[in-house]
Order: structure tokens, then sequence, then C-alpha cells
């Protein structure tokens, strides 16, 4: 009677819990300029997993890729292209302005349009952005 008892408080625990999902956000530069991203949102409710990702600034050398924030949001369903479906108001950290060898372009390449989406697992997903010469152009 006691292991029943016990089977079902744990089930009572676990069924009111909301999935975890984790989105990563990935910039890579395909030109030949320096390009700085500069956010502009407070990152202190995601989840930070190394040096490089959630910081307030990242630089990206020609040719380089990297993290540049890993978030985790709760899901009711397995991930999903939640950048579609939301919009940036979902991923709000995502903001930031953009510098090509110092000077601040106004183009907002945080936008949904400048993603792809591709789900790693059923509860992680990955967004991957590349930075062609023709987005810089002024």
């Amino acid at each position: 009677m006691r292991k029943i008892f016990y089977l079902f408080l744990l089930s009572i625990i676990f069924s009111g819990c909301d999935y975890l999902g984790f989105y990563t956000f990935k910039v890579k530069n395909s030109t030949q300029e320096i390009i700085t991203l500069k956010f502009v949102n407070d990152i202190s409710k995601g989840a930070s997993f190394g040096k490089d990702e959630n910081k307030e600034e990242i630089i990206l050398l020609p040719t380089e890729e990297k993290t540049v924030r890993i978030l985790d949001a709760p899901l009711n369903s397995p991930a999903h292209d939640c950048l579609t479906d939301h919009g940036i108001a979902y991923f709000k950290e995502l903001v930031f302005d953009i510098y090509v060898n110092g000077d601040k372009l106004e183009k907002q390449f945080w936008q949904a349009e400048n993603w792809t989406y591709q789900k790693k697992s059923k509860w992680s997903a990955e967004y991957t952005m590349i930075i062609t010469d023709e987005m810089i152009e002024k």
C-alpha cells in the first residue's frame, strides 16, 4: 500500500510540470568583415552554458560561427519553430544591434525571416543565421 501511495504521489508531481525545451541560436559570419552583435535585452532569465553564449556583445571574425544564445523555454508540446509561430516576442533576448567594422547598421537582422530552424531532438532545436555580404551592404 505504501508503494502505491508513493507512486501516486510521484505521478501527481510530474504530471503538473511543463516540459522544458532548449533553443540554440548560432550566427555565422560568411563575410570578410568583423561583425559585432550588441544585444539590447536582459538575458538573466535564459540558460547559460558556456563562455560565449548569452553575452551582451559577441564579435564574429571573418568566416567565424558562434553560438550566441542558448535559451530555455517551457513547452506544452515538443520543440517546434516558436520564432516563426510567435515572433520575436517569444525570444526577446535575441534583439541586437549589428556593427560592421565598428559602424552600426540600421537593419534589424534579428527578425524571424533571417533565421533557419532545425529540430535537433524532441525537446531541443537550433536556429542559424548566416550573415552575407548582401545583407550588410549599406
